[in-house]
């Protein structure tokens, strides 16, 4: 049976002044909706969850006016597109979109959404829709980095290095949301991890596996994580943070002597891209490729289609992401993967501007802001 789709819904939409508002669109008799695409589901949204890049897209100058905003969802399957393999409808799935880019007719900060099935994951029977909503944004760009970008071997696979002493990965940002995700994937690469984070949550950051912690406001870092790696050096590294001087800091930290690798999460500078280029690779990767089509980023940055990376996000959320999630439950995770300290706010989409100014302001910790839709 069918789930009837609304003919208008209720959605957040960036405003000209830079502002957010809840406006009714037309989403039901959508073209787009009525034809529901091949490798597509529609969902009706249960939660959604706050991520950096929508407060720059709503309040920021990275957003198109008219677009309908929110990145990150969970919520129910009410269609599932023909080509679709690992979803069926009753699925309780979480998954994520490009809103606030171009779409007026389509956001995650919606009462329904449509979401391509390849970023969309089937979520345990004891997953919360608001943990659900906290993971797809920061884990996706973890898989993407680690295995897309640095190519190490994914999860259950043979161990990366398939000999010898284990790699050292440095992550600038350890109790970032993209941080929690890439600490807990690169452990079950069979990597060391060394991150950076504010004294107070180292603990909770060597709770997760991490085996050195940095406090990265200190003035001689540099000196105190090549300390730290002593003669074997760090070769693999994500800078979760890319900006005020973090990735040159990460640079400077990698291997002296030996061919390194260190992704970024926004654009970086020619000088950066130059700082050590005999030694260091630098690369900028952005998780809105894994959609598969070319688009512009922050209404600058033109990014070419990558295919590739929407297949292999397809295959790691169909293949790897059960074994990743088997056994959740509900505030403690499994064996495998923890998730983020969850800070609820009231209100439902009337409320998400309120969300999206605690995070351009910095009033928040070491937790994901999620909301509930009624």
């Amino acid at each position: 049976m069918t789930a009837t789709i609304p003919t208008n819904i209720r959605a957040v939409q960036v405003q000209p002044d830079k502002t957010v508002k809840v406006i009714s669109i037309p989403f039901g008799e959508d073209e787009l909706v009525k034809n529901l695409p091949e490798d597509q589901v529609i969902i009706r949204v249960r939660a959604v969850g706050l991520n950096p890049t929508d407060w720059k897209h709503a309040l920021g100058d990275w957003g198109t006016p008219g677009s309908i905003l929110g990145c990150d969802c969970a919520g129910d399957v009410l269609q599932v597109g023909s080509a679709v393999k690992h979803l069926e409808v009753g699925d309780r799935v979480a998954g994520f979109n490009y809103g606030g880019n171009l779409q007026t007719n389509n956001g995650a900060y919606a009462e329904y959404v449509r979401l391509l099935a390849a970023l969309t994951f089937k979520m345990p029977n004891d997953m919360t829709y608001e943990e659900g909503a906290s993971f797809p944004i920061p884990h996706f760009t973890a898989v993407q980095a680690l295995y897309m970008r640095l190519n190490l071997s994914k999860p259950f696979n043979e161990p990366t290095p398939k000999s010898g002493e284990k790699e050292i990965i440095l992550i600038w940002g350890g109790s970032t949301a993209v941080g929690h995700h890439t600490i807990q994937l690169a452990l079950l690469s069979n990597l060391r991890v060394f991150a950076t984070a504010s004294p107070a949550a180292h603990n909770d950051l060597k709770a997760l596996g991490v085996e050195r912690c940095f406090d990265y406001k200190a003035d001689d870092i540099v000196k105190q994580i090549h300390l730290a790696s002593g003669d074997q050096a760090i070769i693999y590294g994500i800078d979760t943070v890319s900006e005020n001087g973090t990735t040159e800091l990460c640079i400077d930290a990698m291997s002296l002597t030996r061919n390194s690798h260190l992704i970024t999460l926004l654009p970086i500078s020619k000088e950066c891209q130059e700082r050590r280029q005999d030694k260091v690779k630098v690369e900028f990767t952005l998780g809105y490729s894994l959609q598969g089509y070319e688009f512009t980023f922050a209404n600058a940055i033109k990014f070419p289609a990558i295919p590739e990376d929407k297949a292999r996000i397809l295959e790691y959320v169909a293949e790897y992401m059960p074994r990743v999630l088997e056994n959740w439950k509900a505030g403690k995770g499994n064996d495998v993967i923890k998730p983020q300290r969850l800070r609820k706010l009231e209100g439902g989409l009337e409320g998400i501007e309120q969300g999206l100014k605690i995070m351009r302001d910095g009033n928040y910790g070491r937790e994901k802001l999620v909301y509930t839709i009624d």
